[in-house]
C-alpha cells in the first residue's frame, strides 16, 4: 500500500499525463498471498478452490514497471510481505 501512495502522490507532478502501472513488479500466487496473510494473521486458513466462471479471467498479471519508473523516477520499495505485515498492523492493531 505504501508503494501505491508514493506512486499515486509522484503523479500529481507528473510533467505528462499517461496510464502507470503501480506493484512491485513481480508476479506472485494466490497461494503466496494466502501464506503471507496466514503468518501475519498466525492463522491457519487453507485456501477453498473452484472454477473460474469468468472466461475473460486473467490468470496471471505482473506490473510492467517501465513507463512508471521512467517518467516518475517510482522504484518499489515494499515486499508482499512488508505490505501485508503494515496493513494488518493498521487494520487490527494489537
Amino acid at each position: 500500500m505504501n508503494d501505491v501512495v508514493e506512486g499515486t502522490i509522484r503523479a500529481l507532478d507528473a510533467k505528462a499525463s499517461g496510464i502507470y502501472n503501480l506493484g512491485a513488479g513481480q508476479a506472485r500466487s494466490f497461494n503466496e498471498l494466502i501464506e503471507v496473510l496466514n503468518k501475519c494473521l498466525g492463522t491457519k486458513f487453507e485456501p477453498e478452490y473452484f472454477d473460474n466462471p469468468h472466461a475473460h479471467y486473467q490468470n496471471f498479471t505482473q506490473a510492467d514497471l517501465t513507463s512508471v519508473r521512467k517518467a516518475l523516477s517510482y522504484e518499489p520499495r515494499f515486499s508482499l510481505e512488508d505490505g501485508v505485515r503494515d496493513y494488518v498492523r493498521w487494520l487490527v492493531p494489537r
